[in-house]
């Protein structure tokens, strides 16, 4: 019964399956991240919410729904960066807290997620000032169970770094502290493997994007570019990375 269900889900979704492939939550898992990075690439808010209208319906089958759920937050996590509106990002991210929350419920020892959720804090603070306090010690304690669950994961620095990029130095974070943790970020994902399977592997372009960020905010323009190309260099389909080139050119 399970096969037929899933064999209807991949005809209704339209998910194409390469020949080798068999059916399995697992083939579809990768499937759809392969879609919600096509989705990243271009910025697209509208195929994003396609992927997540996939992760939801994937998840009802009951296998690995603590993984899909993760998918799902960050799908909501990465539609908020990709939104204008702030009535909009709102929503996004509360729909991006309500499933990481769901996800570690799920299964508390799955590093990336604990990492996720300490950014999905920190984006909360940026839409509402008054949670800086709450949110604030929270997301501190969730990045630093990430770190001692997978002290080699480089998604862990890159969410890190993003996190001291935006914080004052007087509570820890700063260009530098920032710095620090995103070469870490680099240094890293040059030991994982490019392609996870089932697992995530998505940051090693956005790791450039944001040391390019970090040296604008030094006011070192040309360094900051350099590092912007090497982000297209990596991924030659980075929408972010080719916009930022244009307007610096």
């Amino acid at each position: 019964m399970k096969r037929f269900l899933l064999v209807m889900f991949v005809f209704f979704i339209g998910i194409s399956l390469a020949a080798e492939e068999t059916l399995s939550i697992d083939s579809l898992v990768i499937s759809i991240k392969k879609d919600q990075n096509e989705a990243l690439n271009e910025g697209s808010v509208l195929k994003l919410k396609e992927v997540g209208n996939k992760l939801e319906r994937l998840a009802t089958f009951g296998e690995k729904e603590w993984l899909i759920d993760y998918y799902l937050a960050y799908n909501y996590y990465m539609m908020n960066n990709f939104t204008q509106d702030n009535k909009e990002k709102e929503k996004w991210v509360e729909e991006a807290r309500t499933v990481i929350e769901r996800s570690i419920g799920k299964k508390d020892d799955f590093s990336e997620s604990h990492a996720l959720y300490s950014s999905i804090l920190g984006l909360e603070i940026g839409l509402k000032p008054y949670l800086g306090m709450k949110n604030g010690i929270k997301s501190g304690k969730e990045i630093e169970k990430a770190h001692k669950l997978n002290p080699d994961n480089p998604r862990i620095y890159l969410i890190d770094g993003i996190g001291a990029l935006h914080t004052p130095k007087i509570f820890g974070g700063g260009i530098d502290k920032a710095l620090e943790k995103l070469n870490r970020a680099v240094e890293l994902f040059r030991k994982e493997k490019e392609d996870s399977g089932i697992y995530p592997d998505w940051g090693r372009d956005e790791v450039f994007i944001w040391l390019g960020i970090a040296f604008e905010k030094k006011e070192e323009k040309d360094k900051a570019l350099l590092f912007y190309k090497k982000a297209l260099e990596v991924n030659p389909d980075n929408g972010w990375a080719k916009s930022l080139i244009k307007e610096r050119e």
